[in-house]
């Protein structure tokens, strides 16, 4: 009877230590940074876009639809955090190498240049992440949240931010962040 309690003791504990995730993630790295005074960390809101609905076609409205928040964590870059920022850089790259975070684009290289990864699958994106960096002034990070987002759509999206009017008010934080 003891070695029974003892078996299914061993297996309950491993199991729990199996489950539990120690691996980072940008969710973790948020979290531990936001109240980090090199950092900056801001909820986007869609509104902020202002797009009219009535003005998207079918695909480009499921699509907003599907984008349920934005992120943003940037860090500004001076003389006094330099070493700060090679580090926190280096973490960050860490955590998008993760497979669980496969490429769509990448631009420029290391000293200056972007990224832009996504979780799930090509038919389903629940996280799209731009990851941009500038040796100059810093790094930033948008995390897009959502559900079930579809990257021909999102790709049909892009193109109408590219024409809306951004409430600038809205973006003034991070801009004059960096």
């Amino acid at each position: 009877m003891k070695s029974i309690k003892f078996i299914f003791s061993t297996l309950f504990i491993t199991l729990l230590l199996i489950s539990c995730n120690n691996k980072p993630s940008l969710q973790k790295y948020y979290v531990a940074n936001q109240e980090n005074q090199n950092f900056m960390v801001a909820d986007i809101p869609t509104s902020s876009l202002n797009i009219t609905e009535q003005s998207l076609t079918k695909g480009q409205l499921q699509a907003y639809k599907s984008v349920e928040k934005l992120n943003f964590l940037g860090f500004k870059l001076t003389t006094d955090n330099s070493s700060v920022y090679e580090t926190e850089r280096t973490k960050i790259n860490q955590i998008l190498s993760d497979e669980s975070y496969k490429t769509l684009i990448k631009y420029g290289g290391d000293k200056q240049g972007a990224i832009i990864k996504y979780l799930g699958s090509e038919t389903s994106i629940d996280e799209v992440i731009i990851f941009g960096s500038d040796d100059s002034k810093g790094f930033g990070i948008v995390r897009v949240l959502g559900n079930n987002m579809n990257p021909s759509q999102i790709i049909e999206l892009v193109d109408v931010i590219k024409q809306s009017n951004l409430d600038t008010e809205s973006l003034k934080g991070i801009a004059n962040f960096f």
